[in-house]
């Protein structure tokens, strides 16, 4: 969609950080986790690339979905795409689903890629 609409495509790369604050072993968790998402979002940055996409790549820590929506007001982003995993109900109603919280309060048009 980006190629075909000549647009920048923004990809956001959250850890989330809560369960970790105040403990020095989940914070090396953490810090590992960046390093390797760094690693990952290189390779999508040399794909997109070849694909001759424009794209900036955003590693950010917090809330998932509380930093989707953050960075696409940065951005002021005309559309969000996120993947949905398909969670089961149980874990749904534990721990939440990211696309159902960025539906539920982008303002702007919001596409779910279902697996």
């Amino acid at each position: 969609m980006a190629r075909q609409y000549e647009s920048e495509l923004h990809c956001i790369y959250v850890i989330e950080t809560g369960w970790s604050e105040g403990d020095i072993t989940r914070e090396l968790v953490i810090r590992e986790l960046e390093e390797e998402s760094g690693t990952l979002l290189k390779g999508f940055e040399r794909e997109l690339q070849r694909m001759g996409v424009r794209s900036t790549l955003h590693l950010k820590r917090g809330h998932p979905g509380e930093v989707i929506l953050s960075v696409a007001d940065e951005i002021d982003a005309d559309l969000v795409v996120i993947g949905s995993v398909g969670k089961s109900q149980i874990s749904r109603m534990l721990s939440g689903s990211v696309s159902t919280f960025v539906v539920t309060h982008s303002p702007v048009a919001t596409l779910v890629i279902k697996p």
